[in-house]
């Protein structure tokens, strides 16, 4: 089994020189679904934010499909994110329809009107979409809109997920449909790290489960 992230020996501060992850440890696998757990100001986002190659390392080695981020130009670097599907905390995607907003980043990202048009409908339909593509904003609920989300990420076949509590403005029932959703991206190997304070409710043995306290790994 190959591995998508080697994290080793992390450290970051923040701006007022206070110890944000103290010495983090930490790998993924190829098909992995791993969630990282913990209060608030754990330090789960600037770890996101540090995966997804948009926070800058400060000291200690990040791998992401064999690259190491610290060593990486701002073109290779942004060539790695083209293959990281980032969903940060708190996303809001536009207020359009599903299909518009996924075919505004493609064409934004340079892909052909007819490339982009069959690489959304194939992202709407794996989230479960194929419905409600063309629907308005204001007919879809929250969960709806995290379906969205997710295949804003899809659209660009990326090799890795990252999602920043996804499940912050759902219901138990929305909860549920995408962490079904999750399992199902998850059969298809498809590498997935989730940031979350709690753990959602998720079939037995597909998941492993890292909780960081204080900028420490505390268990895994």
């Amino acid at each position: 089994m190959s591995v998508i992230v080697q994290v080793s020996e992390l450290h970051f501060l923040n701006e007022d020189g206070l110890k944000v992850l103290d010495d983090i440890h930490l790998r993924v696998d190829r098909g992995e679904l791993l969630l990282i757990t913990g209060p608030a100001a754990a330090g789960k986002s600037v770890l996101m934010g540090l995966l997804a190659t948009h926070v800058v390392p400060q000291r200690g080695q990040i791998l992401v499909h064999g690259r190491n981020i610290a060593r990486m130009s701002r073109k290779k670097a942004y060539e790695l994110r083209q293959r990281i599907g980032y969903l940060p905390r708190g996303f809001i995607p536009l207020n359009r329809t599903p299909m518009d907003n996924l075919m505004f980043k493609l064409r934004a990202l340079g892909y052909p009107r007819e490339a982009s048009e069959e690489r959304a409908l194939i992202a709407l339909e794996q989230v479960g979409l194929s419905s409600r593509l063309s629907s308005l904003p204001e007919s879809l609920d929250a969960a709806d809109w995290a379906r969205v989300g997710l295949a804003l990420l899809l659209c660009t076949d990326p090799v890795l997920l990252l999602l920043d509590e996804p499940f912050a403005k759902l219901d138990s029932e929305g909860v549920a449909a995408i962490c079904g959703l999750l399992n199902k991206l998850r059969e298809r190997d498809l590498t997935t790290v989730l940031a979350t304070r709690e753990i959602p409710p998720m079939h037995e043995k597909t998941f492993r489960v890292v909780q960081l306290a204080d900028g420490r790994v505390v268990s895994s």
